[in-house]
């Protein structure tokens, strides 16, 4: 009797692997024979921004041209690494992601550079700076409004277009050769502000190397010296231009200065600089 159950479990563990065996080969096979039944494509970017620099579109020619058809082609001759990589080739991509469903659809998901920055150097090359601080080229096609930053600015495109705003700053002997990261700094902090954000038009490099901030509001300029104690300087004009130029008037100043401690010192139009003293409580 125990031999006779022995053998029925054999038996049972034997016709059990067979038929997964059987089943899984189905499978396979089924798999080898589907075809791409659709290819979706999802672009991922800022709806708040004017900046479509991506097109539906724009993904299936670039499909079409490098890869050919893929509706009706069977998915075991779809290379999804290939696809990935050609995403790449269009310098308005950050992040591509293409993975096939048991369905037979092709998922293409695409997340869009955003620029934060345009900058104009002294030569008079325009390139872009986008949101994870790599440049980017600009195109004549493509006008978004944004930050602007010129004046004596050296670096070029070529130069730094395959650098990092991280290499540069973890790299003394890099950070001491460009601008660069001193203006991806300061458009972060701008952008990030609500208040500077709706106040400040342009970043300037004077022929100092100092920053300079062109507002929106006035024709009055704003020295603001090295990058650093950035947020310091920005809250004593901020201050100053809640507690200051709203009562003495936006028209009178033509120069704010704000490389001094715990001051802004103004120029009025024909009048000799006055100083303005700001103590930041946060600091005392």
């Amino acid at each position: 009797m125990e031999l006779f159950k022995k053998i029925l479990r054999i038996s049972f563990w034997v016709l059990l692997i067979a038929g997964l065996g059987t089943v899984f080969a189905f499978v396979q096979k089924q798999e080898g024979q589907l075809l791409c039944s659709k290819v979706n494509i999802s672009i991922e970017r800022d709806p708040l921004k004017e900046n479509f620099f991506i097109e539906e579109d724009d993904i299936r020619k670039l499909v079409a041209k490098n890869f050919g058809q893929i509706e009706n082609t069977p998915l075991k001759n779809i290379d999804v690494n290939y696809l990935e990589r050609l995403m790449y080739t269009n310098p308005w991509v950050a992040q591509a992601d293409v993975y096939l469903t048991i369905n037979g659809v092709v998922n293409i998901e695409i997340e869009q550079r955003q620029p934060i920055l345009r900058i104009i150097n002294e030569k008079g090359e325009s390139y872009y700076m986008d949101s994870k601080g790599r440049l980017m080229l600009w195109s004549p096609a493509f006008t978004p409004r944004m930050l602007v930053a010129s004046g004596h600015i050296k670096d070029s495109f070529e130069e730094w277009n395959r650098t990092t705003m991280d290499e540069l700053v973890n790299n003394d002997t890099l950070k001491t050769r460009t601008l660069l990261d001193d203006l991806y700094a300061m458009a972060r902090f701008i952008l990030a502000d609500e208040f500077w954000s709706a106040h400040v038009e342009q970043i300037y490099i004077n022929n100092y190397g100092e920053i300079e901030l062109v507002p929106k509001v006035g024709d009055h300029k704003i020295i603001f010296g090295d990058s650093g104690e950035m947020e310091e300087k920005f809250w004593k004009l901020k201050t100053f231009y809640k507690e200051g130029l709203n009562y003495a008037g936006w028209e009178n100043y033509d120069t704010l200065n704000l490389k001094f401690n715990n001051q802004v010192v103004c120029s009025k139009k024909n009048f000799i600089p006055v100083k303005t003293i700001i103590h930041n409580p946060s600091t005392h």
